[in-house]
């Protein structure tokens, strides 16, 4: 844990490093950090009255952590999981946009899997690989079908437990975002633990400068990406995982198997302007493999009427990014990988 929190500042320092300089010249903003959501939370705002919107976007960052978590027995989505049923609008708008991400993704984000990733118990101090008659009999109770939300009330059914860990933070970034424009703050970065939203461009009208991690290495980067007012969210098996009888076991799972993802990538970079929606298709990208990916991508533009852009690391040393990002992404001299742009 403490290597990881280390990795989330130098990677927030190397990303405020590159912000905060215009043309030599160093743009004064307030920074705040916040422990919320399993993670450490970077918040750097630019403009005078910087420290009141830092103020409520970290008191909306907790009492929203006090929403979501569902470890947490007096949260919104604990009292869902034990009666069945809740009613609250934020919490059956998010669900909502979930288990949209799902359909589009036929299954590959699901909400659903809390009880496959409390078996393998990825974040306790115990995991382990469950059997396969574990994981068949947990699989009974996920699905997107046992869930449903008609206007605010939230129904689970089949035994099934709703975990928004794969869209929260994302959401979270779209609320800090919100707060902090609302209290007229025109320049941000809102690191949420190594993803990134952006709120504007930087003080000085130029855009922001983010790095894209190494998966095989994360205290490297890919890249440096160029981007203005949208979030870079990564998706990878650097982040959580085991080690079980010389095998390596990560923690983003295939719904549909209850195991861990096996699509030939070892992580994906959604860039999109929508941080829930970035949040959760870097982990149905993942689970999809590139290909399929390509696909939703293409959906997505159809039915949004933008396109998201990814950047793909395959198991066999490539850096696949989409054409999108041609000029805006500038690969790593550092490493061995190959890097492509997908046209």
């Amino acid at each position: 844990m403490a290597r990881r929190i280390l990795m989330i500042f130098l990677a927030a320092a190397l990303v405020l490093s590159l912000a905060a300089c215009g043309g030599g010249k160093e743009v004064p903003g307030e920074t705040r950090t916040v422990y919320t959501m399993d993670t450490v939370m970077t918040l750097t705002a630019y403009g005078e009255s910087s420290a009141a919107a830092l103020d409520a976007a970290e008191e909306m960052l907790l009492a929203l952590d006090a929403k979501l978590d569902r470890h947490s027995p007096s949260s919104l989505v604990s009292a869902l999981d034990r009666d069945g049923r809740a009613e609250n609008a934020e919490l059956a708008a998010l669900t909502d946009a979930a288990l949209h991400v799902g359909a589009l993704s036929d299954g590959a984000f699901d909400p659903t899997v809390a009880p496959l990733l409390d078996a393998w118990d990825f974040t306790g101090d115990a995991p382990r690989v469950p059997t396969e008659t574990e994981l068949a009999s947990l699989l009974a109770c996920v699905g997107l079908e046992n869930i449903t939300v008609e206007g605010s009330t939230i129904t689970l059914q089949n035994g099934a437990q709703l975990d928004l860990g794969g869209i929260a933070k994302g959401y979270a970034g779209d609320r800090v975002r919100t707060v902090l424009a609302e209290r007229g703050i025109e320049s941000a970065v809102i690191d949420l633990g190594g993803d990134v939203g952006l709120l504007g461009k930087k003080p000085d009208g130029s855009d922001w400068r983010i790095a894209v991690k190494d998966p095989a290495e994360p205290s490297r980067f890919l890249g440096v990406l160029t981007a203005a007012d949208t979030f870079v969210v990564t998706s990878g098996i650097y982040e959580r995982g085991f080690e079980e009888n010389g095998v390596r076991y990560h923690h983003i799972l295939d719904p549909k198997t209850g195991r861990p993802a096996e699509s030939g990538l070892v992580s994906v970079t959604v860039v999109c302007t929508d941080g829930a929606w970035a949040d959760a298709l870097s982990t149905a990208c993942f689970v999809l493999g590139e290909e399929k990916s390509l696909a939703l991508r293409e959906t997505l533009a159809a039915e949004k009427g933008n396109r998201i852009e990814l950047i793909f690391v395959t198991d066999d040393g490539r850096v696949r990014y989409t054409d999108g990002l041609s000029g805006r992404f500038a690969p790593s001299e550092e490493g061995e990988y190959r890097y492509e742009v997908i046209a």
